[in-house]
């Protein structure tokens, strides 16, 4: 019995005779085991699941039992027509006898290698071959991988690089991408490690749990999904509150104000996701490196998980009550104080998806919680790996492909490109006209650009503003 100890490794000179032995609590203690190393082990308890998996080559072939259990009789003493039906249990149907010169080297061989009581057993959250047990499962999550990446850079260059005027809700939206792309590093990690550690996961199993970049993989993980849910919060309250104060006020919140409050959305994603490092949840439970409860998992990490989704249930129905309560006054007829009908809709586009995906994570937090449904472990590693991620690839995709804004961007970005490479003397004044044309339009406020198309062309207003080259879409107030 060395359990609760410090051991580091585990001598094995004079142990070839042992056939009990225990040895969890030994954290440090990582090394693989082998057949060989205790021929005569009956029962074995070791601090990691991997170290059970010299023994079987499946989580079925172990009979999970964390006690001592003493053997009536030894194989030697046992009854051979029992042993036979024990070899042969598919034979207790039939009518003839064996011969027991047929079963002399099979009994010789089950004497050799009995069966082994190993703790704890591997399985789905404990693999022994392939961290991603399933193909299906591995190509979505290399898709998941490249389109989160990829198409969440392409929407931060839109917003950030392009010369347009940003706006509150549009930064909001290229934070809500970056938030995205960090989701989608976290889920390359865990890709990578199933790539370099293909068939023999065990080997490095216990070593990837217990080291720095698991951590930092769930790090990444919690804070990006946290940051996109608080940040897609905050889009929600400032479509509603600068519709409130174009209307009653003539002007919206600054963008000044809603950069600050972006800020305390990533220190709050920051405190949850730094949590898990001081023993308030666990990033190390599984090596998916997720605080989210497991089979058999620490009741810190299912009280942190349960704190953690009824937080993002609170930010859903907040979105969910401000956006109706937005539609509502659309509807009476007040459709002058929201001016950027793309944006808006885009919004709302980004809580229908999140909310829908999020839906089986919390699910599968609360019947745990309250073992309301069997849900096999299998279904429970498909979720994390696939469902929780998936809306940092189509929140990209929804502004790619439906918003007018991006469209818009992207031809002013190629037309930036393909003015400095034709003219690349002239650029410093272009900047200095685009500067001045960004900052006298982020200046104007949108009751004023109503006027400005109401003016007749006759005052020379309407060439001025085609020569800027105002987006499409930007300046069109909502219609029923």
């Amino acid at each position: 019995d060395l359990t609760d100890n410090q051991l580091v490794t585990l001598p094995l000179d004079g142990l070839a005779g042992l056939t009990h032995l225990k040895l969890q609590g030994n954290p440090a203690l990582s090394e693989p085991f082998t057949k060989e190393s205790f021929p005569k082990m009956r029962v074995l308890e070791v601090p990691y699941a991997y170290q059970c998996c010299a023994y079987g080559s499946c989580s079925s072939f172990f009979r999970v039992s964390s006690q001592w259990e003493a053997e009536d009789m030894s194989p030697e003493e046992e009854d051979p027509h029992k042993r036979t039906m024990e070899l042969f249990p598919g034979h207790t149907d039939n009518h003839y006898d064996l011969d027991a010169d047929d079963l002399q080297p099979d009994l010789e061989e089950s004497k050799l290698h009995p069966t082994i009581q190993c703790t704890p057993s591997p399985g789905p959250f404990k693999p022994c071959d392939h961290l991603f047990e399933s193909w299906i499962i591995r190509l979505a999550v290399w898709v998941i991988v490249l389109l989160s990446v990829l198409c969440n850079g392409l929407v931060i260059l839109a917003v950030f690089a392009s010369p347009s005027y940003l706006s509150p809700v549009k930064f909001l939206v290229g934070s809500i991408a970056g938030a995205n792309m960090l989701t989608g590093i976290s889920c390359s990690m865990l890709a990578l490690v199933d790539a370099l550690t293909y068939g023999h996961f065990a080997r490095y199993g216990a070593r990837w749990e217990t080291g720095a970049g698991c951590r930092v993989t769930g790090f990444l993980s919690v804070f990006a999904s946290q940051a996109a849910i608080f940040l897609l919060t905050l889009a929600a309250v400032q479509c509603s509150i600068s519709a409130s104060c174009v209307r009653g006020y003539g002007k919206s919140p600054s963008l000044g104000k809603v950069k600050a409050a972006a800020c305390c959305c990533l220190l709050l994603s920051s405190v949850a996701a730094v949590l898990p490092l001081f023993s308030i949840g666990e990033y190390g439970a599984s090596p998916l490196c997720l605080p989210y409860p497991i089979p058999e998992g620490k009741p810190s990490t299912l009280g942190f998980t349960v704190a953690l989704v009824m937080t993002n249930m609170l930010c859903f129905l907040t979105i969910t009550g401000t956006y109706i309560r937005l539609y509502c006054n659309l509807l009476k007829g007040e459709f002058s104080a929201v001016w950027d009908c793309a944006m808006v809709k885009h919004v709302a586009w980004l809580i229908f998806t999140n909310c829908l995906l999020y839906c089986p994570v919390a699910f599968l937090t609360f019947s745990s919680t309250l073992n309301l449904f069997l849900i096999t472990p299998e279904v429970i590693k498909s979720v994390l790996l696939v469902v929780l991620p998936l809306p940092a690839c189509l929140n990209p995709l929804l502004y790619l492909l439906f918003n007018p804004h991006f469209r818009d961007d992207f031809r002013l970005l190629r037309q930036k490109g393909q003015d400095k490479g034709s003219f690349p003397q002239s650029c410093g004044a272009d900047d200095m006209e685009k500067s001045s044309y960004d900052s006298t339009q982020a200046l104007v406020s949108f009751s004023d650009i109503d006027h400005m198309f109401e003016t007749p062309d006759s005052l020379g207003v309407r060439p001025i503003l085609d020569s800027y080259s105002f987006p499409s879409m930007a300046l069109i107030p909502c219609q029923q």
